[in-house]
């Protein structure tokens, strides 16, 4: 099978790695795993031994094909023929579903944030990114790698690295390393209802994340010179710090203080 780059494809061809991510995802026969971009099934044969179900979705169409040739008569195997970008999250998982996968370069942060809106519905998360992606996922505050994904993901999610697979475990190689990250839904997580005015702060401030927190803050709607003095007040957070220096609960704070002086 030929991969094709304009679908960020790099098939995993390391039986090792798998079994690594299978230990790391910790799959049991009672779990439905949900599988994004399955590629040529190496990792779906092992899922389909460990887990009671596993759903398959798969955007190329021969891939697809050639999945549900490999695996149709499979008990517990699930193939959806379809791109994950235009699949509703909620519809497509129940309640305790484990996602793990090899995610394809070009869409592990869509997906990532996308994952957001599910949180609620899933036990855990493995994927493997491209190690820059994962890094960035899973960095602290006041790291060069913290950014408006990291705090967004970390709203709902506790993110955790897990080990590199370097380029020589895929083929064709792709030009740089991965990192098999886990995400597991945080037993108290920003609610859903909050989620729209604090992803606003969140991609508002770290659009320009040198300026301090009262100058990037002028880039959302609605906030004026004059209010600033009160979002500092009603958030407890200082309006001299930067993007980057600030938890995701410092950003709940901001987020309840704009909806309260300017979003309602």
């Amino acid at each position: 099978m030929r991969p094709k780059p304009s679908l960020g494809q790099n098939f995993l061809k390391n039986p090792g790695i798998v079994d690594k991510i299978i230990r790391f995802s910790e799959v049991k026969r009672s779990d439905t795993v949900l599988e994004i971009g399955p590629g040529t099934g190496m990792l779906t044969g092992r899922l389909l031994e460990c887990a009671s179900r596993v759903i398959a979705v798969e955007k190329d169409d021969a891939l697809a094909e050639a999945l549900r040739e490999k695996f149709g008569d499979e008990q517990g195997f699930s193939l959806i023929h379809a791109d994950i970008l235009e699949c509703d999250f909620r519809e497509l998982v129940k309640p305790g579903t484990k996602i793990v996968a090899n995610l394809p370069y070009n869409i592990a942060t869509t997906v990532a944030l996308r994952l957001v809106d599910a949180a609620d519905m899933l036990s855990s998360v493995v994927v493997m990114v491209q190690k820059e992606v994962g890094m960035r996922i899973c960095a602290p505050p006041g790291d060069t790698e913290y950014s408006a994904l990291t705090v967004v993901l970390s709203s709902v999610f506790e993110c955790t690295p897990g080990f590199v697979v370097g380029p020589k475990n895929f083929s064709p190689q792709p030009k740089v390393d991965s990192l098999v990250i886990k995400l597991v839904p945080k037993e108290q997580p920003l609610p859903r209802a909050e989620m729209d005015d604090f992803k606003k702060i969140v991609f508002g401030t770290f659009g320009q994340r040198r300026k301090m927190l009262r100058n990037s803050l002028m880039s959302i709607p609605g906030v004026t010179r004059d209010l600033l003095p009160h979002i500092e007040r009603l958030a407890g957070v200082s309006l001299e710090k930067r993007p980057q220096q600030l938890s995701w609960e410092d950003y709940q704070e901001l987020a309840r203080a704009y909806r309260k002086l300017v979003a309602s």
